[in-house]
């Protein structure tokens, strides 16, 4: 069925399947404050409400590659986009502050579905179209996170009273919109079918050879996201708190450090493709995160708040590809099946983003906040060991080639 597609049809699905998570996280952070004051909340009840969604997100990755498998990434796809639908419409108007939690749980469920799906359909189809997509793809995520933001911000703020009289009904409405156009109409080339690729893991007397549930190349891998999923929650968490703490930058202006981190990591993972297509992909996970460590001691080291935010900007420049390759490379590995592959690594990767930022904090209180982003810097040199010696070099087809 995808073979009398065009590949730019198939990417594009891949795209909007990328764009949904990425867009309604986003969405759902201005109605934070909003969601706050209706129920009363204090900071420590909001926590606990907030982590539903990230309870929701560990449970799909338990279950996910069983439902991957069995429907498809399209089905897959659509059906959590109809949930995701579903739970950020109904996060405005309702009452009970335990049917909001359970409802913020199944968000996060749908949402790590959306992720997971769309990385594993991208995995299989760079196999089968025989060219980088992911760091393409993910910057479509990064973009999905912008535009949410900034578009649910802008009907928050503007006064605008044209449906409803109701601003914030208003912009869940718009985001709704949005959610169920690429859920159900773009993403309708996503592959219904995984068979032909988890087929391929088997040894020259045909016999299956995924019997491993991880391999030490899936965990290294991982470590890889691990590692990088704790600098970007870092990164997002922390920098404000460095700039304004140690480097006398005013609170209202601390925020430029993530601008600079988030909006250089979006433009290098939007050409990644092509780097990655020029230096091949070990090249650029070594490269990247020696770059991406030089830029945090920059950051660091440098009592110059200019220097401290072009520091973090090298740090986005040097990321930005790291996580996709990784993610990539583990759709290569044929002993373990596609789903499970990239799941395994997503599984990995998550956990240091849930305890990176804490970790820091508990780090810094006892050592110093400088200090402990040194030791992230040298943690992330870690990244360049393992790309080094476990990464192999070569083109998708190349590797295909080597792993059969």
């Amino acid at each position: 069925m995808t073979e009398a597609v065009k590949p730019s049809r198939l990417i594009n699905s891949n795209r909007a399947a990328f764009w949904i998570p990425g867009f309604a996280m986003a969405s759902w952070g201005p109605f934070i404050p909003y969601i706050k004051e209706r129920f009363a909340l204090t900071e420590d009840h909001l926590g606990l409400l907030l982590m539903c969604i990230a309870v929701g997100a560990a449970c799909a990755m338990a279950i996910a590659s069983y439902f991957i498998n069995k429907f498809g990434c399209r089905a897959t796809v659509r059906a959590a986009a109809v949930v995701l639908t579903l739970c950020l419409g109904s996060v405005t108007v309702i009452p009970n502050f335990y049917v909001l939690a359970t409802v913020l749980f199944c968000m996060g469920l749908s949402c790590e579905f959306l992720s997971l799906a769309a990385n594993i359909n991208a995995g299989a189809l760079e196999r089968m179209l025989q060219r980088n997509i992911m760091s393409g793809l993910h910057g479509v995520y990064s973009l999905g996170n912008t535009a949410g933001v900034f578009i649910v911000a802008t009907f928050l703020s503007s006064g605008l009273t044209f449906m409803m009289g109701n601003l914030l009904l208003t912009s869940c409405l718009f985001s709704l919109a949005v959610i169920l156009y690429c859920g159900l109409i773009s993403s309708r080339h996503l592959l219904t079918d995984l068979s032909e690729f988890n087929a391929q893991e088997q040894s020259s007397d045909g016999t299956p050879q995924h019997k491993v549930f991880i391999t030490q190349l899936l965990f290294m891998l991982g470590l890889i996201c691990f590692i990088m999923f704790m600098v970007e929650g870092s990164m997002m968490d922390w920098t404000g708190v460095l700039l304004n703490q140690v480097k006398g930058v005013p609170m209202s202006e601390a925020g430029y450090g993530f601008a600079a981190f988030a909006c250089m990591m979006t433009v290098c993972r939007l050409t990644g493709d092509k780097i990655v297509a020029t230096l091949g992909r070990r090249r650029v996970l070594v490269m990247g995160s020696i770059f991406a460590a030089s830029g945090i001691a920059l950051a660091v080291m440098v009592p110059h708040p200019m220097v401290s935010l072009v520091g973090f900007g090298m740090v986005g420049v040097g990321a930005a590809n790291l996580v996709p390759q990784a993610i990539s490379y583990a759709a290569t590995e044929r002993r373990v099946p596609i789903a499970r592959s990239i799941l395994i690594v997503n599984a990995i990767g998550y956990i240091g983003g849930l305890l990176g930022p804490a970790l820091i904090g508990f780090v810094a209180h006892r050592i110093g906040l400088e200090h402990t982003f040194l030791i992230l810097a040298c943690m992330v040199l870690i990244v360049a060991v393992i790309s080094y010696f476990f990464i192999r070099s070569g083109s998708i087809s190349e590797l295909t080639a080597q792993q059969a």
